[in-house]
């Protein structure tokens, strides 16, 4: 499980955090954009699966597949899944909504998830051999994932606009700190957790801040999630 969750890492990295404004605009215009989008995941592959890269991901009696030649596998895939997204929404006009998001990403995932190592999946040490993988996952999950994802579903309730930078980043910070008080040690971890909660709510009230009730309510339920799920990972 080592391999697998630092690819995840790498597809949050390259799909979330590093798909700016700009990126993500871009490669839906421009094939080159695409290309540049696509390029970063096999390099943040590369990085973080360094001292594996020479194993055999794949090892059957018909297939053996060393980490590099899985890498460049997965980046076709994720270019022709990405491809196919993009032409059929300008071609097609299929929704790109909530539903078309999230079963992209279920793609991206099966396809990492086909290059787990078999003979490398050794199960003694848990599902969660290192932890630091997966709290970086949590951490884009609660930060740009969480940007994304409600920014899909108040376009699809509300016909909402994507955020600009400023409010992106702010929100982005904001979540941040707030998720990063579940970390926090001993048993009064979750007075900061309210506290800061009820301060999000009250530069809301106060218009210091500019975001919708929709995209606070449902960053704070996805605060929790992402947040409780990281202590669980962290403390276990």
């Amino acid at each position: 499980m080592i391999i697998f969750w630092r690819l995840l890492f790498g597809h949050f990295l390259a799909d979330f955090t590093f798909q700016t404004n700009f990126i993500n605009a871009w490669k839906r215009r421009s094939l080159k954009g695409l290309l540049v989008h696509c390029g970063m995941h096999p390099l943040f592959y590369l990085v973080l699966t360094w001292p594996y890269l020479d194993w055999h991901w794949v090892n059957t009696p018909w297939l053996r597949l060393s980490g590099w030649s899985c890498i460049l596998i997965i980046f076709v895939l994720h270019f022709l899944e990405d491809f196919w997204r993009i032409h059929t929404i300008e071609h097609y006009r299929t929704p790109d909504n909530t539903i078309y998001l999230l079963w992209d990403q279920v793609i991206h995932f099966a396809c990492l998830f086909v290059f787990l190592p078999i003979g490398l999946s050794d199960m003694s040490d848990g599902w969660v051999p290192e932890k630091w993988p997966v709290v970086g996952i949590l951490a884009i999950g609660v930060t740009h994932f969480a940007t994304v994802f409600i920014y899909f579903l108040e376009k699809d309730f509300f016909g909402g606009s994507y955020p600009g930078t400023d409010e992106k980043y702010l929100a982005i910070l904001m979540r941040l700190v707030w998720g990063l008080c579940f970390l926090l040690p001993g048993s009064w971890w979750s007075v900061p957790v309210l506290l800061w909660g009820l301060n999000l709510i009250y530069l809301k009230r106060r218009r210091i801040i500019d975001f919708s009730w929709f995209s606070i309510n449902l960053g704070g339920v996805l605060c929790v999630v992402f947040g409780w799920l990281a202590r669980l990972v962290w403390y276990s």
